[in-house]
């Protein structure tokens, strides 16, 4: 009896859907649209600028003699490094340098680092809305580290890999992910909507929901035109 009476839920839901198939399409294409005019057009393109330095110790010999404890020593370094990086004092060593009329944490709010797995590189990224400026200061993030690196340890362990170059185009907003969950929001409010609508809507509109909604039986039923008037 429970499957049945599911198996009646589910049939009455999609013929539901089948009868404002038309409406869920254009709530799903409006709200998709303004989706994308909402990301095109109102929401300012952010471009991000990387660069990969390498951490090592000059004081440790060739890589030849190194061993198992050196790179875990290496690796320690790297997520020091990592913090490091967002300091305040370097923060204040890229203002002084690019004499950039922000704040330090205007500055530490741009950057985010991230090493890269159990190795000894380090990426140091600066995200901005001028692609000018994430690429300056993404070079000079890497030198200012250089310099922290020196006056902390008296050595220079912070070797830059990769500098930074301008960025080709913007890191965010992505649109095409904006387009795909404004489709997927626009389609559940909808079908919501729609079965809301439906659900709210006690009218008779035909015999089937007297036999089938009120289960009374359907004794007659008087015909209607909209050709025929009545006095």
């Amino acid at each position: 009896m429970n499957m049945n009476e599911e198996t009646i839920d589910l049939s009455t839901l999609w013929q539901i859907i089948k009868k404002k198939l038309g409406l869920i399409i254009i709530v799903t294409i409006l709200i998709t649209m303004t989706a994308g005019i909402f990301t095109f057009f109102f929401v300012e393109p952010e471009y991000r600028s990387t660069v990969a330095v390498f951490i090592s110790d000059e004081r440790s010999g060739t890589s030849a003699t190194e061993t198992i404890n050196d790179i875990n020593m290496y690796q320690k370094l790297v997520d020091t490094y990592a913090e490091i990086a967002k300091s305040r004092t370097v923060s204040e060593d890229v203002i002084a340098n690019l004499e950039l009329d922000m704040t330090v944490g205007d500055i530490q709010n741009m950057i985010t680092t991230s090493p890269k797995g159990n190795t000894q590189f380090l990426n140091l990224s600066v995200t901005s809305t001028d692609r000018e400026l994430a690429y300056n200061m993404a070079n000079q993030m890497a030198r200012s580290l250089k310099a922290v690196s020196r006056e902390l340890r008296g050595t220079d362990i912070v070797q830059i890999l990769d500098p930074a170059n301008v960025p080709a185009g913007p890191s965010s907003p992505n649109i095409r992910m904006n387009l795909a969950i404004g489709f997927v929001l626009g389609l559940m409010l909808s079908v919501f909507f729609v079965f809301l609508l439906e659900f709210l809507d006690k009218t008779v509109k035909d015999p089937e929901f007297i036999a089938n909604e009120l289960r009374l039986p359907v004794l007659a039923a008087i015909p209607y035109s909209e050709n025929e008037s009545y006095n």
